[in-house]
């Protein structure tokens, strides 16, 4: 027995969004302008090159783009200290809070995170007191943003 092949990110992202518009593979080649056997191509997880794909994206309002597999700490020093912000870690857990300290190894190194939990904030804000604090290992965070009202 064959094991079944794991479609790609991109290929399900594809499928899933042009059954949700209740199309055909034929009508989603058409309105992207290209042929019916490189959407059947994407949607089984096969290479294709990648301006096609961008063409096929660009109908959902999304295009390829290079991501880093790992944040960079001082990217999220710069961006997200002392700012309201929402993590994900690697095991999914989400945390609300404020990024308040980033602690940094003998070479200097951004390793960690001092984060103060929304719970703690108002009471942080008026004491400083590290122990309404927990500390995040930079390498367990999988996303970091802006908490959103």
């Amino acid at each position: 027995m064959e094991a079944k092949k794991e479609k790609s990110g991109l290929a399900a992202f594809v499928k899933y969004n042009r059954e949700k518009l209740r199309l055909n593979q034929e009508q989603i080649a058409e309105m992207a302008g290209v042929g019916v056997h490189l959407i059947r191509d994407l949607e089984q997880g096969k290479p294709i090159r990648i301006d096609k794909a961008d063409q096929v994206l660009a109908l959902f309002g999304h295009r390829l783009t290079a991501t880093p597999e790992a944040l960079d700490p001082y990217q999220v020093w710069y961006y997200f200290s002392e700012k309201a912000i929402k993590i994900i870690k690697r095991d999914k857990q989400e945390i609300y809070g404020f990024l308040v300290k980033e602690i940094r190894d003998e070479k200097n190194q951004i390793t960690a995170w001092k984060v103060v939990p929304n719970i703690n904030a108002l009471q942080w804000q008026k004491t400083k007191n590290d122990s309404l604090t927990i500390e995040i290992k930079h390498d367990d965070i999988r996303d970091i943003s802006l908490q959103t009202i």
